[in-house]
Parts: C-alpha cells; structure tokens; sequence
C-alpha cells in the first residue's frame, strides 16, 4: 500500500530510521526529531534507510545537512539508493560533507 501524499512514516530502533513517503516541509520537523533521538541513541553512525522513500525536498536535505554537521566525525549513512540518493549525489553533499555516506 502506498502512503498518502505528504506522509512519511518513520520506524526508529536506536541509530537506523527507516521512512516510507515523502520528507517536505510538512513533515521535516518529523524526520528532524527521529534524527536527533538516532544521533543521541549512540556514538556510532546514524543510518537512514531511504528504500522506502518518494520524494526528499530541500527542507528534508536541510535536515540531512543539520544532522551531519551535529554528528562531527561520526557518519550519517543513507541506505537504499532511490530518488533520495540521487538528489543527494545531485547536490554534491557527500563531498561538501564528508561524513555523509550514500549505500545503495
């Protein structure tokens, strides 16, 4: 089943968030706090799991951007590939941020 547009449903467990829709202005604030708990969950590496994922717009890479400068030298780790990886490989932030990795 496809979720409603402009949903996202997010499933935590420690440091891996798992979404499913879209990440838009509506719903950053959603992803913005599942990070922070993922990033204060651990010292080890924050996973999100993009397979799931529609459609990231610019208020949802902020919150990428956000995450990975307040995770120093620990790696914020995009799994999944999808549209999400590409815009982000599109952008260039794994080379203007170092500690973002995009997993396919």
């Amino acid at each position: 089943m496809e979720p409603e547009r402009g949903l996202l449903r997010v499933r935590r467990h420690d440091a891996v968030v798992a979404l499913t829709g879209e990440v838009d202005l509506t719903t950053s604030d959603l992803l913005r706090s599942e990070l922070a708990l993922a990033r204060a969950s651990g010292d080890g590496d924050v996973v999100v799991d993009f397979t799931g994922l529609t459609f990231i717009g610019s208020s949802g890479l902020h919150v990428l951007i956000e995450t990975a400068e307040a995770l120093g030298e620990r790696r914020l780790v995009l799994l999944g590939g999808g549209w999400a990886a590409y815009v982000v490989n599109l952008l260039g932030l794994t080379l203007k941020f170092p500690n973002i990795v995009v997993e396919q």
